[in-house]
């Protein structure tokens, strides 16, 4: 029979009862459980089954966290049930009381949808796999904002809430939890979404058996304008996730709708911001997105509904989350693989994470699952701008890092502007503009000569060695 003792200590001192994040409760999908104790050093023994542990039963590892499952039975969901019982031990003093932990499971039927009023007139709908969607009643349309992974008529669900009103259905990307049936409001109702993803969409389609019809998607770029009656809502492109990701803003009620552009951070399944896929952007052009993105959205939102969370990211705090998820980027951006732990969620041997936050304590705890190869080069060679802004005035094609030349018209009369380069590197080498040493961030001010005037930015990497250069011509109107 095993031993649960240790080595006996000179004192009575016993190590701390381990405690459980989540703690005991009922929950809809597959959950990972994170095992604790006060005491540092302690080594926590586990079982998932109600034996008691001993030294031989498993030994919790921080990177390897224990997953409850709860599969779906064909369509049919069921009920599991889950006993944890832990114990900590540590050289030197008295093993741990035993903790116990029970757990439900709750899986729904891949044909059902769980609904929940967020506000007055806008709802979360629940698919089986934990997918949000989003309904928007507004009072002269509505808007359906993705269509989830389940099977169910998902049709039928909304038109009971709409009644008579025109409905648009909006896909935020072409990801398979997000595409499942849209086809079922095609023929009868707008379906929109980013035409950037329709090869994926494509690929999901003949995998997946989805019924879609590419053909009938109304391609949805940046700017256009979704008006509901006594809401609004407006198309920001957020390239990533997908190439062809976008959220919703609802600027009047500060609400932004960002199906997975942002990532998710529930924490007791670990979310992230997925970017680990050869299809997803690299993460120094990520970086580029959040910094070019925010500015249009600053100070205006009020929460972030995504398309996993299952509460809203509220008030100031969202300035926090972005913050973090910008701070994730740079920390890549500026330090390569060295900045990587293990991925807590999928637990792939390729798959890393940068995580900023406490996900145990921090509301605003971000990751960033990556591949090792998710920069486009090596940190040290990184020599691109990440943004690059003129006071009044806008830049013909919008600014990407690997874009190098630029053309901007401004009035015949203007005299000056400033010119704001930002280097995707924190810890690159040199920024000039036209040989003038300058700083990333910093506007440059400019004196304009009559006729056209170049202004050539060069930035050397953190190596020194690797450069890149940009042209931008300002013309007189």
């Amino acid at each position: 029979m095993a031993s649960t003792s240790t080595t006996k200590s000179s004192s009575d001192e016993k190590v701390a009862t381990p405690t459980a994040f989540p703690d005991s409760g009922t929950f809809g999908v597959d959950q990972r459980i994170t095992l604790l104790s006060a005491t540092p050093g302690a080594t926590i023994y586990y079982t998932t089954d109600g034996s008691i542990p001993t030294t031989s039963s498993f030994v919790f590892d921080p990177y390897k966290l224990p997953v409850l499952e709860a599969p779906n039975d064909g369509i049919k969901g069921g009920i599991f049930n889950y006993t944890i019982k832990a114990l900590a031990m540590k050289d030197g003093m008295g093993a741990s009381d035993m903790a116990t932990f029970n757990y439900v499971i709750e899986r729904h039927a891949k044909d059902t949808y769980v609904i929940k009023e967020l506000h007055p007139n806008i709802y979360m709908i629940i698919d089986f796999d934990d997918t949000k969607m989003y309904l928007i009643v507004g009072s002269e349309r509505a808007m359906l904002i993705d269509a989830g992974l389940g099977i169910g008529d998902l049709r039928s669900v909304v038109e009971k809430m709409i009644g008579k009103l025109p409905l648009d259905v909006v896909i935020s990307h072409g990801h398979p939890d997000h595409i499942a049936v849209m086809g079922q409001f095609q023929g009868s109702y707008d379906v929109y979404m980013n035409h950037i993803d329709i090869p994926m969409v494509l690929r999901f389609v003949e995998q997946m058996g989805y019924k879609i019809d590419v053909e009938q998607i109304i391609d949805l770029r940046e700017g256009a304008v979704f008006d509901l009656g006594n809401r609004k809502l407006k198309v920001y492109e957020v390239p990533g996730h997908s190439m062809g990701s976008i959220v919703l803003f609802d600027e009047e009620n500060g609400i932004l709708f960002a199906g997975d552009a942002v990532g998710s951070n529930r924490s007791t399944i670990t979310d992230s911001l997925w970017m680990q896929f050869p299809d997803m952007a690299k993460i120094d052009a990520y970086l580029s997105t959040l910094q070019i993105f925010r500015p249009k959205v600053s100070g205006k939102i009020k929460e972030i509904v995504g398309g996993h969370n299952d509460l809203p990211i509220y008030g100031e705090k969202y300035e926090k989350y972005l913050d973090n998820l910008q701070q994730a980027a740079q920390i890549l951006v500026d330090n390569g693989e060295v900045s990587l732990v293990p991925s807590l969620r999928p637990t792939d041997t390729d798959v890393w994470q940068v995580v900023v936050g406490d996900r145990l304590t921090d509301p605003n705890w971000t990751a960033i699952n990556v591949s090792k190869d998710c920069l486009t080069v090596p940190a040290d060679q990184i020599a691109t701008l990440s943004n690059l802004q003129m006071s009044g005035a806008t830049l013909n094609v919008g600014f990407t890092p690997f874009g190098f030349n630029y053309m901007v018209t401004v009035g015949a009369t203007l005299t000056g502007v400033d010119i704001t380069p930002t280097t995707t590197s924190t810890r690159c080498q040199g920024l000039t503009i036209n040989n003038v040493l300058s700083k990333s961030g910093t506007p440059y001010s400019a004196q304009l000569e009559m006729g056209n005037n170049t202004f050539v930015i060069t930035v050397t990497a953190p190596d020194g060695k690797a450069t890149n250069t940009y042209t931008l011509i300002v013309m007189r109107a």
